[in-house]
């Protein structure tokens, strides 16, 4: 399949099917059950699921798809800082970004919700939750909780990226932006997403859980597209296929990476 500016595609003419987590997330039916992987103390769980429950046999069909985490220290402490976020989606789908609005990354970097969606609103390309602890020298820790808004965007050297803007006011006012950038993926995971956490970022904040859906529907040239799509190739004669949804991994603070994937299945429609 030719490779257009913009697009980006991970879907095969094999049995596999359809992100994007983040950051976290049925088409590829699923129950929405998660996975959960112990590394010492440390205890990771993530979740990921498409919409709707069926999909084309042939061609694909608008999605939305969703993502979700959980990182515990079975201590009780606060779990180690994320230094690196990596996301692979299967290559069951379409992830088109050509004709929608774009937000450089320097727009929305340090503001509010507000502030941010008045930017760069016609770029939102999903939205979510975040919640986890700040540590501050010589303080008690603190926990936060604030609304995610994911945007099409750049980063500075103009490379294609999905920015999730995080804003809370409690326990004071705070913004962090976690941008994924967007690539093409190997084997049976056609998008790849890579977040690095700001230095700066994870020195203070511990992320204890996220979710993430990312869905838009748009026009262009009077023609209705989709910054996801997906359909499910299952051979003639069957009505669904299993898959590899996602495969996540997590770098923490202290060189301990923690891995899984996520298989799915997706249905056929009548």
């Amino acid at each position: 399949m030719p490779r257009h500016r913009g697009l980006v595609t991970f879907s095969t003419t094999a049995c596999v099917a359809l992100l994007a987590a983040l950051v976290g997330s049925g088409i590829l039916a699923s129950s929405g059950a998660g996975e959960t992987v112990r590394q010492g103390m440390l205890q990771v769980s993530f979740g990921g699921s498409v919409a709707p429950k069926t999909l084309p046999r042939t061609g694909t069909t608008p999605v939305s798809v969703s993502i979700r985490g959980q990182v515990r220290d079975l201590d009780g402490d606060p779990p180690p800082s994320l230094r690196r976020i990596t996301i692979e989606v299967n290559r069951l789908g379409v992830l088109d970004r050509r004709g929608l609005p774009v937000c450089p990354a320097t727009r929305v970097r340090a503001s509010t919700t507000a502030a941010a969606v008045e930017t760069c609103g016609r770029a939102k390309v999903g939205e979510g939750r975040v919640s986890g602890v700040i540590v501050l020298p010589e303080q008690a820790p603190s926990t936060f909780s604030g609304r995610v808004v994911a945007f099409n965007g750049t980063l500075a050297d103009g490379r294609p990226a999905i920015l999730a803007h995080l804003f809370t006011d409690r326990p004071a006012p705070f913004s962090f932006l976690l941008p994924f950038s967007l690539g093409h993926g190997s084997g049976a995971f056609g998008t790849r997403l890579v977040a690095t956490v700001p230095a700066r970022t994870r020195s203070i904040v511990h992320i204890t859980a996220f979710s993430l859906r990312l869905h838009r529907v748009f026009t262009l040239g009077g023609e209705r597209r989709s910054y996801l799509s997906a359909g499910c190739p299952a051979p003639e004669g069957f009505p669904s296929a299993s898959f590899p949804l996602v495969r996540a991994s997590y770098g923490f603070v202290g060189e301990r990476t923690v891995s899984d994937t996520l298989v799915r299945t997706c249905r056929v429609g009548r």
